[in-house]
């Protein structure tokens, strides 16, 4: 029965955003108002709101109720997770899918990169020519999330965001311990994507990108671990 009750209440939010009564970002009723209108407990309610908090489709704000703020990520990251906590999947299986969204996402940005994405990803690579350890790999990250968002594909860059998520630990390893001799090679490689991405030269940009993944990788399997 309660099953059927907190299934319910979900049921009852998701009519609600398909018939325009609730947008991203509005508040959910109240509980009182939701236990009121579908005539169920308090209980069935909090749980149906935990599970859409777990999910992604709300965020609890503790003294200011719920809201709807859909995010795939949150949801895909704990399922990825939890994936190779089993070992159903490892880090080289998610950097081989990363590695194919990249590439997608790249020739898109191909045809929306504007002056100013250009000087933000030029002042990224400046900093990062001089930068090292966490900041280094934060500069690595931001780099590579300008070639995301110049995809203008939304759902492009929740799922790159949580699969980053998921193995930014292990890319920070690989930035931080690498040697100098490899810290200049993906160097390099970023230095290419940015080129052939300004001269629209999408195959010699695709080939920076397999060569960044490919020397990462490598890096990697030296030392596998859990993420």
């Amino acid at each position: 029965m309660e099953n059927r009750e907190y299934s319910k209440v979900i049921n009852y939010i998701k009519t609600m955003i398909s018939e325009s009564r609730l947008h991203q970002g509005d508040k959910l009723p109240t509980e009182r108002e939701l236990a009121n209108t579908l005539s169920i407990g308090r209980y069935s309610i909090r749980e149906a709101l935990r599970i859409m908090d777990s999910m992604g489709m709300i965020d609890s704000r503790q003294g200011s109720g719920n809201y709807l703020v859909p995010n795939i990520g949150k949801n895909l990251a704990e399922s990825v997770k939890m994936m190779l906590m089993v070992k159903q999947v490892n880090y080289l299986e998610i950097s081989q899918l990363r590695r194919a969204i990249e590439l997608y996402a790249y020739g898109c940005a191909i045809n929306n990169l504007t002056p100013e994405k250009t000087n933000e990803m030029n002042q990224i690579l400046e900093e990062m020519k001089i930068a090292s350890g966490i900041k280094r790999a934060k500069l690595d990250k931001q780099f590579h999330d300008a070639i995301i968002l110049g995809s203008n594909n939304n759902l492009i860059i929740s799922i790159m965001e949580s699969l980053s998520e998921v193995c930014q630990g292990s890319i920070d390893k690989v930035v931080h311990n690498s040697s100098m001799e490899l810290k200049e090679k993906l160097m390099e490689t970023h230095v290419e994507m940015l080129k052939y991405l300004i001269e629209k030269n999408i195959e010699k940009g695709k080939d920076a990108i397999n060569k960044h993944y490919h020397i990462a990788d490598l890096e990697y399997s030296k030392s596998p671990n859990d993420i």
